[in-house]
């Protein structure tokens, strides 16, 4: 049954952006209790007709993760009502991907784990006369079709394709980019792209980018080698250093004849430039691609966390000029973890196309708090906004919106979706009032 949230709690703004007209206005719209509604949700959300919230949570009552949609009401509430949970057998289990709204008000998303085969699966839940049934698209086998997708899927809505990629599997066991093709006789998967763990990447965790071409840009959190000499500071010496396995930017292009071909657009290093990329890319005016690396930055240690990595970078990613070849890369904003700053850019960016801004949470940092993840990562988060300079050649200007409390509040956010108007939602992983098992909340400013 639907759980109807009788009163919203608005939780202090501990940082107010410099252009702000009045204090941002953080509010926890439902506390999950890891019972039937579920729990800990580890992906962001999908805005749907009427302003109503779609995501998944990675556990619930049963253990294996749900479904759960949330609603507005005319007095300011918001009900919770359950789609669907999973049982971790044949219909899949622990969700970690966000959801993508095809026709019909269809959901369609990915499971890391279950399916026929135990290595996954691609999944829809549709509403028919006030239900919602889930089918499984597609079961992952674990070989060469790839294996345990921590992704959502992307749609081509003009034949119902969706594109996704796995974290493992393929046939280097690296990962892969597959499609999943609607039929009257079902669904069927073709892999696109098998990662080999080299300089191609490896382990993609973000989902894919579709382009106005039919191009697929995405990113690999591991995998990836260049080769730098003398370029400080992080390479000094005459002898070549060569970083690897920090990631790359890619692209899959289709050639004809049901080929695609992956372009490497960028390979990370693991220093100033950043590392480990966890978010979708954003296509900007003229190409232009942004995106965030969960690590690296600066080439001292993230002082939150102890880890010996940067907090990471907000980058952008510029195609090539005149006729090149090179895709150029420009770090926006580099965390450092001290707070007020934040740590640690987790998820999905998203672009304000008027003004230009990017706007984005942090899974650490912020306050100087340690409730959120103390064994891992001091501080519960932040939402921030990375904003383009006024004339051509200034640097990018990041501003803190919130920072996120921690206990009794939400912490460590997963990104975010923008609404027309500037209202923003997500969820977080931890907090709330009901246990501590995650929260949906919204931003208003």
């Amino acid at each position: 049954m639907p759980k109807i949230l009788q009163t919203a709690t608005a939780l202090l703004a501990l940082i107010l952006p410099c252009s702000a007209a009045s204090n941002p206005t953080l509010t926890t719209l439902y506390s999950f209790t890891d019972l039937a509604d579920g729990g800990f949700p580890e992906a962001g959300l999908v805005l749907g007709a009427g302003g109503s919230l779609f995501g998944t949570t990675s556990t619930s009552g049963t253990g294996w993760g749900s479904v759960f949609k949330l609603t507005p009401s005319q007095t300011g509430g918001w009900t919770e009502q359950t789609l669907y949970t999973f049982t971790g057998g044949a219909d899949g289990g622990i969700p970690h991907s966000d959801l993508i709204i095809g026709k019909n008000n269809v959901l369609y998303g990915t499971t890391e784990i279950g399916g026929a085969h135990g290595y996954g699966t691609v999944f829809q839940v549709a509403p028919s006369n006030g239900t919602w049934t889930e089918k499984v698209l597609y079961s992952f086998a674990g070989g060469a079709d790839g294996a345990n997708p921590e992704a959502g899927v992307t749609l081509l809505s003009s034949n119902g394709v969706l594109y996704g990629t796995t974290y493992n599997g393929g046939t280097a066991g690296m990962g892969t980019v597959f499609e999943v093709i609607p039929s009257v006789n079902g669904w069927s998967e073709k892999v696109l792209y098998n990662f080999k763990g080299g300089s191609d990447g490896a382990n993609p965790v973000a989902d894919l980018t579709l382009s106005s071409t039919g191009a697929l840009y995405g990113t690999t959190y591991q995998g990836g080698s260049v080769t730098i000499t003398n370029s400080p500071p992080s390479c000094t010496t005459t002898t070549p250093c060569v970083y690897t396995n920090w990631g790359v930017v890619f692209q899959v292009s289709p050639q004809g004849g049901g080929v695609w071909t992956e372009t490497v657009l960028y390979t990370f290093t693991g220093g100033s430039d950043g590392g480990s990329p966890e978010s979708a890319l954003i296509i900007g005016p003229n190409g232009v691609l942004y995106g965030s690396t969960f690590w690296g930055g600066t080439p001292t240690p993230c002082s939150v966390g102890g880890y010996p990595q940067g907090c990471g970078t907000i980058y952008q990613l510029a195609p090539p000029q005149g006729g090149g070849t090179t895709w150029t890369q420009t770090v926006l904003h580099t965390f450092t973890g001290s707070s007020p700053d934040g740590a640690h850019p987790y998820l999905n960016l998203a672009l304000n196309s008027t003004s230009g801004a990017l706007f984005g949470t942090t899974f650490a940092g912020g306050a100087n708090v340690d409730v959120c993840a103390p064994e891992a990562y001091d501080g519960c988060g932040s939402i921030f906004s990375v904003k383009p300079p006024k004339t051509p050649g200034g640097s990018w200007t990041k501003s803190n919106i919130i920072v996120f409390p921690g206990t009794p509040g939400a912490g460590s956010p997963n990104g975010l979706i923008l609404k027309t108007g500037g209202t923003m939602y997500g969820t977080t992983v931890v907090g709330g009032g009901a246990g501590g098992f995650g929260t949906v909340y919204q931003l208003t400013q």
